[in-house]
């Protein structure tokens, strides 16, 4: 029990730190559908940076820039040029598996998987019942408990959701609604960066060019579920990470594989299905 507890939990944190990202973009307007882009871009940033500097700590930093930068770019590119945000995240998304995957082969003559012995792991910490856990799943939770004061008591975040949700009267008192999109990429970026750093440090222990697994695509329904309020969106990422770990250990629980593999997609279906309906009962009870 204690090894499939701390199994959920190791495995939620970049699905976590991806879906808290893809929140903060809602809250200002944007429906970030590149998010696997920068989980890609931070994984391999953080990989070599780690192997270069021999430290992780470095490594992540590295993974947590390559991110913001790539999502701010992003960002300036649907804002500045007035491009559609759906078209251009997955522009990105495509975009970035290519080109990690040509600097990959350039660089280092590799294809797939790139494991650089030199680079060291992210540092541990034992946690009662749960064992041993890297310090991102521990900054992860935190992040929720902050992104939660940021958006509820202070100015920028009050002004973020604001720009979001109301963009011409937040422009009447001095808001900028593209400032507050553009900030928002950026933190959203170094947070998929931080989740792919996870992967590549921690998790997975190398680089590969599929290391994100679609952790952005899942990450837009754990936000969307989760209203995108960071404890039910965390929550939530906890939730769908507890279904895939039944499904690797489906034999040991005698649960058909085929049946277990497709829990976690199943009930991302049900709940937001469960979501709709609620959303416009809601609306129907407030018209009449």
């Amino acid at each position: 029990m204690n090894a499939f507890l701390q199994g959920c939990l190791l495995q939620t944190t970049p699905l976590l730190l991806t879906s808290l990202g893809g929140a903060f973009c809602r809250t200002a307007g944007l429906v970030n559908v590149g998010l696997d882009a920068f989980i890609l871009v931070g994984a391999l940033a953080a990989e070599v940076t780690g192997a270069a500097t021999h430290s992780a700590l470095l490594g992540t930093a590295a993974g947590a820039l390559a991110g913001a930068l790539g999502c701010f770019l992003m960002g300036s590119v649907i804002t500045g040029l007035g491009a559609n945000p759906i078209v251009t995240g997955l522009g990105f998304n495509l975009f970035s598996h290519a080109l990690c995957r040509l600097l990959v082969k350039t660089a280092f003559g590799v294809s797939g998987l790139l494991l650089l012995a030199s680079c060291p792991k992210l540092p541990a910490v034992s946690l009662p019942v749960l064992g041993s856990v890297d310090i991102l799943t521990l900054l992860a939770w935190a992040l929720v408990l902050v992104m939660t004061w940021f958006l509820d008591r202070t100015w920028l975040g009050l002004h973020l959701s604001a720009a979001g949700s109301e963009p011409a009267m937040a422009r009447t008192v001095g808001i900028s609604a593209p400032r507050m999109l553009l900030f928002s990429t950026v933190v959203a970026g170094a947070l998929c960066g931080l989740a792919g750093a996870d992967l590549s440090l921690g998790i997975v222990g190398a680089f590969s060019d599929d290391i994100s697994s679609g952790r952005g695509y899942v990450a837009l329904a754990a936000f969307y579920i989760g209203r995108n309020r960071p404890l039910p969106t965390a929550l939530t990422c906890l939730f769908l990470t507890a279904l895939e770990e039944l499904a690797t250990r489906a034999q040991v629980l005698n649960i058909p594989v085929s049946l277990a593999q497709a829990f976690p997609y199943i009930s991302v279906l049900v709940l937001m299905l469960l979501q709709t309906l609620r959303t416009r009962h809601r609306h129907g009870g407030t018209l009449s």
